[in-house]
C-alpha cells in the first residue's frame, strides 16, 4: 500500500481525528519532537488539517456534493478539494470585482465622473 493512502487512512480516522482536535485544543504535542517534522510528519499534520476542514464542512452541511462517501475515497476527495479551491477562487474575483466597482465614485446623476482605469489588465 502505498505511504500517502496510509497516512491518509490514518489522519482521516475518528481515532486520530480526535487526538488532533485534541492535541490544539489542550496544546500538547503530537510527537515527541516539537519542530523540524520529518516528511512524513509534516505529511500526516497536513492530512489531519485537511480532513478536519472536511469533517467540519460536512457536519455543517456547507457543499452538497460533500458526504462520508466523498471522505473515504482518495481520488473523490482530491477532486472535491480541487472543485471546493475552484469554487472558492472564484468567490475571491468576484468580491475583488465587487470591491474594485464600490471605489468608483460618482459625483451625482447625470454628471459624468473621471477616473483612473487601467485597461492594460494589470494588478
Amino acid at each position: 500500500m502505498d505511504i500517502e493512502k496510509m497516512i491518509r487512512k490514518l489522519a482521516r480516522s475518528i481515532y486520530y481525528q480526535n487526538i488532533y482536535r485534541s492535541a490544539k485544543e489542550i496544546n500538547i504535542n503530537l510527537f515527541e519532537n516539537q519542530h523540524n517534522f520529518s516528511g512524513l510528519q509534516s505529511l500526516f499534520l497536513f492530512w489531519l488539517s485537511v480532513y478536519e476542514t472536511l469533517y467540519s464542512e460536512l457536519n455543517q452541511k456547507e457543499f452538497k456534493y460533500l458526504d462520508e462517501n466523498v471522505l473515504e475515497d482518495d481520488i473523490r476527495c482530491d477532486a472535491f478539494l480541487y472543485w471546493r479551491s475552484q469554487i472558492k477562487e472564484q468567490e475571491l474575483d468576484k468580491n475583488k470585482r465587487e470591491q474594485k466597482a464600490s471605489n468608483l465614485k460618482f459625483n451625482s446623476k447625470g454628471n459624468t465622473s473621471l477616473f483612473d482605469i487601467d485597461f492594460r489588465g494589470e494588478k
